[in-house]
């Protein structure tokens, strides 16, 4: 890999002595590596008066210094630059890239460039619109760029839409921040260049870094993007060009935190983060370290609970099914958005909340192993409940995820569940998800245990169930098939354990499922609350009554008459279970040691397996960045 210099040129429109006298001088002081022309090189067809210097530059009479590699702008290409193009070059050193594609220079320079406008109102260009040097795309070509693993430098004619979303710095004059072209939003988020640069609407503009959503299949940081929008030649200020160095071999660092990727779509305004675990917002929010001195996070006691349906304040339009142990709700603030999941009536979030408070123990006593079985046997039937009716409403396109945080000092154990793709769970990204999240932070590694057995129940830890349908069992059900309505899908389920000081984040398993999903702006539930006519109950109300409508065919809690299950489903006694043993692992020192493989899936069956009392033995499983765009003097 090579270190190389870089000089980004806006519009020249058709002024070449100047652009390439002022090139020349530049270059001879800084050598540079190759030059980029973004936007119009040439000026309009209709405009004679810069035929003279066309005809010079064709004629080998104005000097290109060094490499310089241009495509379309706003502007058709004049007849003879046409003509000339279809012979060879233009000139020495002046190489047009075409109108889309992807190159790569000697020096190991990955250029990604899509030049021209999107065509308004069309996908694919009709037979009379396949000029090679039009000034028009369609997202069709957009779409069939590849997304390169790497892609060093994008240049595009066009900004992309949405660029300004989340930055703090003024637009130029005129120019409009909601326009742009959502096909190269799209592309920048395929490609995840490291530097991004366009030309139109035209005006000097640089926004934060910002970064890309990140894909689980990896354990690299999120890619770092820099956009930049050059003036064009006509600008009474040397503006319209920009060196910077680029290392091939590794991306430029940041001064600053990149900012959220401007192209994820925001729902409600972003409000300001509460601290977890005793970090401030400086550790992953929006305010300065020192604010957290200004304020301190609320606590809340068991009496402000809105979980708990006996207690003042309780949300209790937010309760879908009643168990004789535990509850079905609707969540506020839940992380999908409305079209996350079409196939659903609600959300796709929801929660199984136990009656018991958490704090009750303190007050009344260490409850016996029956009762703890009970509760748990049948919040895992209330997650299995919800599961299949996942499966079933989007005809096995969705499974479901759930995940249970159990730790000593929570104000109310509770599990929440969400719908989540298929194509997400089987490949094992969901599960790499988890893993590798957990390791960046520090936490134990996962080990597998099976999805209907209890854990010990006053043990610190964090468990996640995975579920999707096996669609024989699914068209079993679908036909009713006898049992079928008792087994449909495969679940596996795991879990770390905490130590009692152990630091944990409360949203983990939100803040990985938001990054699944590309919704990591409403990692924190209430950036999410849902609203409607003024009013968050009325909006959370009406998400319950289409979760009930959605769970009404599963809920076996609202059926009086439902036949129990048969022995050989469940056990008849309680005291035929044992809790599972847990292993603390010791801390491991950094990732590699927890995957030095891609993580492997596991094949515990959804049928239950219950440990008898005898076998109580369950296996182990830096300073300013030299490499920013700067303006040239």
């Amino acid at each position: 890999m090579a270190t190389v210099k870089i000089l980004a040129v806006g519009s020249i429109q058709g002024r070449l002595t100047a652009a390439f006298s002022k090139i020349s001088k530049l270059h001879a002081k800084h050598n540079f590596t190759l030059a980029v022309v973004v936007g119009d090189l040439f000026g309009s067809p209709d405009d004679e008066t810069k035929s003279g210097e066309l005809q010079a530059l064709l004629n080998g009479q104005i000097n290109v210094p060094l490499p310089t590699y241009f495509t379309v702008g706003d502007s058709a290409f004049p007849e003879a630059v046409k003509t000339k193009l279809g012979d060879g070059d233009l000139c020495a050193n002046l190489y047009y890239l075409g109108r889309k594609g992807t190159m790569n220079t000697t020096d190991g320079v990955r250029i990604m460039y899509l030049g021209g406008r999107q065509a308004p109102g069309i996908d694919l260009p009709l037979p009379q619109q396949s000029d090679p040097y039009g000034p028009e795309f369609f997202d069709s070509e957009a779409r069939g760029l590849p997304s390169a693993l790497f892609v060093h430098v994008l240049i595009t004619n066009q900004w992309p839409a949405n660029i300004a979303n989340g930055s703090k710095i003024a637009l130029p004059a005129g120019v409009d921040g909601t326009s742009g072209s959502q096909s190269i939003s799209n592309l920048c988020q395929a490609a995840k260049p490291w530097y991004h640069f366009s030309s139109s609407p035209s005006g000097l503009w640089e926004r934060e870094p910002f970064k890309h959503v990140v894909e689980y299949a990896t354990f690299d940081e999120p890619n770092v993007t820099r956009f930049k929008s050059l003036a064009n030649i006509s600008m009474p200020t040397k503006e319209w060009m920009s060196a910077f160095i680029l290392d091939t071999s590794r991306p430029p660092p940041t001064v600053q935190p990149p900012l959220m990727s401007p192209f994820i779509v925001r729902s409600s305004p972003g409000r300001k983060r509460f601290a977890i675990d005793g970090k401030g917002a400086s550790q992953g929010g929006d305010e300065p370290q020192n604010a957290k001195r200004a304020r301190k996070e609320r606590r809340y006691g068991p009496t402000e609970c809105f979980l708990c349906i006996n207690k003042p304040g309780n949300k209790n339009h937010l309760v879908v099914s009643l168990g004789d142990e535990s509850m079905v709700t609707a969540t506020r603030g839940p992380l999908p958005l409305p079209e996350t999941f079409p196939q659903l009536s609600f959300s796709g979030h929801a929660m199984i909340v136990p009656f018991y408070h958490a704090g009750d123990e303190s007050a009344h006593g260490q409850r016996s192993p029956d009762e703890l079985a009970a509760e748990f046997q049948e919040m895992n039937k209330f997650r299995r409940a919800l599961s299949l009716m996942i499966g079933v409403k989007s005809q096995g396109q969705l499974g479901a995820v759930c995940w249970e945080l159990h730790r000593s000092g929570i104000r109310h154990l509770h599990w929440q569940l969400m719908a989540c793709p298929v194509n997400r769970i089987k490949p094992g990204v969901l599960e790499a998800a988890f893993k590798i999240r957990a390791a960046q932070c520090g936490y134990p590694d996962f080990q597998t245990c099976p999805a209907d057995y209890p854990l010990p129940h006053r043990t610190n830890y964090f468990r996640v169930w995975t579920w999707m349908a096996e669609p024989v069992q699914l068209a079993d059900y679908a036909s009713g098939t006898p049992r079928a309505k008792k087994f449909v899908g495969v679940t596996e389920s795991m879990f770390f354990t905490l130590q009692p000081n152990q630091k944990f984040n409360v949203w983990f398993g939100r803040e990985v499922m938001a990054r699944l999903l590309q919704l990591e702006d409403r990692t924190n539930w209430m950036d999410s609350l849902l609203c409607k006519d003024g009013s968050t109950d009325a909006a959370e109300a009406e998400d319950a009554e289409d979760l009930r409508a959605d769970f009404e065919e599963f809920d076996f809690a609202m059926k009086p008459n439902d036949p129990p299950e048969k022995p050989n489903d469940l056990p008849e006694k309680s005291t035929e279970l044992t809790e599972m043993p847990i292993v603390f692992p010791q801390k491991p020192n950094d990732a590699s040691e927890l995957f030095p493989n891609p993580p492997q899936k596991s094949n515990i069956p959804e049928t239950p397996v219950y440990i008898k009392k005898e076998e109580n033995e369950f296996p182990e499983k830096e300073s300013k960045d030299s490499s920013e765009v700067v303006v040239l003097d």
